[in-house]
């Protein structure tokens, strides 16, 4: 399964370990395809994964998973944990992440906008991009609050259920949705129905009033509401303020941080 970015004229593949069987393109490499999604098994909930482990999370043969961690340890971004035959990630993986995070420009303009609003509700204001079927976290401004969220750069959260990602997805050009829903579809069959109807109404939402919520479907007591923006070089990003239900209540994100965020939105849009 394939989508073509709106932004780039690169396929990405949702699922390589399973799709990059049927490949066809001549220019792909399995190889290397297969060496970085293994680097993406390791997860703050799974930091120490053994050869077995990662054949079974990727569907490898261990022989091809042993080859792949010896070359990955021998390149700098596997090293051999404290527990006997597993395996985390080094540092050099850490650099390409800086990289990509050190050069977005956009960070130095949109961080003085999301202060404003994250110490006006007392809340985290989070800027995210999509990351397959996930959205993750580029920037992330803390309100003063002590029990404001703490959620880091890089960290994932779900597209279906989150507000940011409910944003993103009727930001989306109308194919590009309609395979995204299909994939969401195809994930998550068994709950299809309701997450299906959850994003209609978000899809409304954000017609009518140009931004998307979540009130506990992520989180229980967690509220968050979100727009989004098409950058020229970044592509679609997406914006929210979020906090538990007793920082922000519905009534409270519907009547006066959500006209906010928007305001933060054209005020970013204007200045890029």
């Amino acid at each position: 399964m394939t989508i073509r970015n709106t932004t780039s004229s690169a396929l990405e593949l949702l699922e390589p370990i399973s799709e990059m069987k049927d490949q066809s393109d001549r220019q792909f490499v399995t190889a290397l395809a297969r060496g970085l999604e293994l680097l993406r098994c390791f997860t703050p909930q799974q930091p120490m994964l053994g050869n077995q482990e990662l054949s079974q999370l990727t569907g490898l043969p261990k022989g091809t998973v042993t080859r792949l961690t010896y070359t990955l340890v021998k390149l700098g971004y596997l090293k051999q944990a404290t527990n006997k035959g597993k395996y985390q990630l080094a540092a050099g993986v850490l650099g390409f992440g800086y990289t990509m995070i050190a050069n977005m420009a956009i960070n130095n303009l949109v961080t003085p906008y999301m202060k404003a609003l994250a110490d006006y509700a007392d809340s985290a204001v989070a800027m995210a991009t999509r990351d397959r079927l996930m959205m993750v976290y580029l920037n992330v401004v803390q309100g003063a609050s002590a029990t404001t969220m703490r959620r880091n750069v890089g960290s994932y959260l779900p597209m279906y259920s989150t507000a940011m990602g409910r944003a993103c997805l009727a930001s989306m050009p109308p194919a590009e949705q309609d395979f995204m829903m299909n994939a969401i579809r195809h994930k998550y069959d068994k709950d299809w129905l309701n997450i299906k109807s959850s994003l209609e109404q978000a899809f409304k939402d954000y017609e009518d009033f140009g931004y998307c919520f979540s009130f506990g479907d992520w989180q229980k007591e967690v509220n968050a509401v979100a727009t989004a923006i098409m950058h020229p070089t970044e592509g679609l990003l997406t914006f929210n303020c979020g906090a538990p239900s007793f920082v922000l209540s519905r009534t409270k994100i519907e009547e006066d941080i959500a006209p906010r965020l928007l305001h933060m939105k054209y005020n970013i849009e204007s200045s890029l």
